[in-house]
């Protein structure tokens, strides 16, 4: 019973190693519109010159004249490699590195105002802010700890912006959220008899739960605004199944057999997607130029244990996330002989919420650096096409890991992550 109970964990060890892409720390996503992302985020709380700010910051609607909607998708190529091994009981597993562990994905985002009056804005927005993937072939030489993550967050947020003076302006309203998950890995049941197969363990859980968010605009002279924002975390209750494909050879081994089909129970955990604070400065230096800048703090450390229940009663796991700060500049350039056309781009830095004490393969998350550009062309007064791209590279932080989910048998995964993402996004701008 002892080894079905601690097999039981795994949808705690899953959850709070749920997987990243191109991306904030750990499992945060900021792409959502191309003009975001070719700032490298710079400015975001402060630009209000577009719908987008329904999300980045409600209160920089009432900038917004008339009304707006913008669509957007983007393309994420992260790559995601592993160097090293596991050992059970100091013997290496055989098994290949994984190859890349980070398949393509595609997300979209939405974001629409409506002027309800020249001081008071309503805005709709459509977000994914947090998930992603990660997916190791059957022979990974660590399956014992992790082979699919998938995690997804949508998020709809519904806001009212009102200008409070000429110079402030405040924004804010509920969201709605839904998060799942599926994650799986192998136990390893070679230590009964190497004839066995692995017995692959599938969890799948998700919760619906509500959040909101708030902000403010102060406009110092008309061309220096600062923005605020501060997004809440929202703590779900997860609830789904966990079941085990007890290979039949096993089956026929009543004492394993039983400790493995024990497995296949309802599970429930709670865990929460951190809040957010976010500033930003946007400058026009010339009617052609704009400066713009960004630091964002992300409450990861709030995440310090999961806690799993299930039938034989509840289990704890340390996760020990740290809290993180991304910073970012950026610029925009309007040349004078391409009328329509605004040239884009932007740096960032931004730390990794996990240590080389707590990385694993789920989240083999680091420190990046960040370097995007794009464009921004008026086809028409009232129709805006928009791309751009972001590169990510290892920051200063650890690769290093040294790994054990504390299954039994799973082992212990010792070696290095080579990390980095390609980012294009693509979208469009209406106003009507």
């Amino acid at each position: 019973m002892e080894h079905a109970k601690r097999h039981r964990l795994l949808l705690a060890a899953c959850l709070l190693a749920a997987p990243a892409a191109a991306r904030g720390a750990a499992f945060q996503l900021r792409e959502g519109d191309p003009d975001w992302l070719a700032n490298a985020f710079a400015g975001d709380a402060a630009k209000a010159y577009d719908a987008g700010t329904a999300w980045t910051n409600p209160a920089g609607m009432v900038l917004i004249q008339g009304n707006e909607i913008d669509q957007a998708v983007n393309y994420f190529d992260p790559g995601i490699r592993f160097s090293g091994t596991d050992y059970v009981h100091a013997r290496p597993v055989s098994g290949s590195d994984g190859g890349d562990a980070g398949p393509p994905a595609v997300t979209a985002g939405s974001e629409s105002v409506v002027s309800l009056s020249p001081d008071l804005k309503l805005g709709l927005s459509v977000e994914a802010p947090f998930g992603l993937r990660t997916s190791y072939p059957s022979n990974f030489t660590g399956r014992y700890q992790s082979l699919v993550s998938a995690i997804e967050d949508f998020q709809v947020a519904l806001a009212l912006a009102y200008r409070v003076s000429p110079q402030l302006s405040i924004g804010g309203g509920p969201i709605g959220s839904y998060f799942r998950a599926r994650l799986t890995q192998d136990i390893n049941t070679s230590i009964y008899s190497r004839t066995f197969a692995d017995t692959p363990l599938d969890v799948r859980g998700d919760d619906y739960k509500p959040g909101y968010y708030l902000g403010a605009l102060y406009q110092f002279t008309p061309s220096f605004r600062v923005g605020f924002e501060y997004r809440s975390r929202i703590g779900y209750d997860v609830t789904g199944k966990q079941q085990a494909t007890v290979p039949a050879a096993i089956q026929k081994v009543p004492f394993i057999a039983n400790i493995l089909n024990a497995l296949n129970s309802d599970v429930s955990t709670q865990i929460a997607v951190p809040d957010v604070a976010t500033i930003s400065a946007y400058y026009d230096v010339t009617p052609q130029i704009a400066l713009l800048a960004t630091a964002e703090w992300t409450d990861w450390s709030l995440i310090k244990t999961l806690t799993v229940y299930a039938p034989s009663g509840p289990e704890a796991t340390p996760v020990n996330f740290r809290n993180t700060w991304m910073g970012a500049l950026g610029a925009n350039y309007k040349p004078e002989f391409i009328p329509g056309l605004t040239l884009q781009l932007g740096v960032l830095y931004d730390e990794g919420a996990n240590t080389d004490i707590t990385r694993g393969p789920r989240l083999p998350d680091e420190d990046r650096i960040g370097a995007a550009g794009g464009l921004r062309y008026a086809i028409t007064p009232r129709v805006e096409f928009r791309i751009s791209y972001l590169h990510e590279f290892p920051g200063f932080g650890g690769d290093k890991i040294d790994y054990t989910n504390n299954f039994p048998n799973a082992g212990r995964l010792i070696g290095t992550y080579a990390n980095n993402a390609d980012v294009v996004s693509s979208g469009i701008a209406v106003k009507f």
